[in-house]
């Protein structure tokens, strides 16, 4: 069996769009800012997903070139059919498994898509593998260390109405609602 890169069902990015996409529009210039991204000849959007990072990145004029990868189909579709800025391209792409040379990119950024891929760290490895010395690599995720408490509520509320059904994070009914990426203990990447 192939190991699969994401754990998130990204069918339909209409749908991402009316649930996330508002919040990962507000998310991203404030990321931008966290990030110190001022100036770059080259910028990779991980996980672009429909868009929202890679557009805010090209908002600044010194940044010339943005390339977006997502592993969702209908997310790159979506946003190569968004896109009215000759500096961003999208494409298909395994965030553990990167598709470009050792250095290539001036800045790695992934906004709100680690907790969804089962080995986040290789990943976070590919986007430093692909940065060049002294660029930046940065990722958000949500803050779930306390659990989601909408999923919890959400899921306990399923399992009252079918306490049989094999429903809520991975598959589990009972258990804590959270993502690897936000669980106390999860560790940060030396150097």
């Amino acid at each position: 069996m192939t190991e699969v890169s994401s754990t998130f069902p990204a069918f339909d990015a209409g749908c991402y769009e009316r649930q996330m996409g508002r919040w990962s529009r507000r998310l991203a210039p404030k990321f931008i800012d966290f990030s110190e991204i001022a100036a770059a000849e080259r910028v990779l959007d991980v996980g672009c997903g429909t868009g929202s990072l890679s557009f805010a990145l090209v908002e600044n004029p010194q940044i010339a070139n943005v390339h977006g990868i997502d592993f969702a189909s209908a997310y790159i579709e979506h946003a190569t059919r968004s896109n009215r800025e000759s500096r961003v391209n999208f494409g298909i792409g395994d965030a553990c498994d990167l598709p470009f040379p050792d250095g290539w990119f001036d800045h790695s950024l992934s906004l709100l898509v680690l907790q969804f891929i089962p080995d986040p760290m290789r990943a976070v490895r590919e986007m430093r593998r692909v940065t060049r010395s002294g660029g930046t690599v940065a990722a958000t995720t949500w803050y779930t260390r306390g659990g989601m408490i909408i999923q919890r509520m959400f899921f306990d509320t399923a399992s009252a109405i079918d306490p049989v059904a094999p429903i809520g994070v991975r598959g589990h009914a009972r258990g804590p609602c959270r993502f690897p990426t936000g669980s106390p203990g999860y560790g940060a990447m030396p150097g």
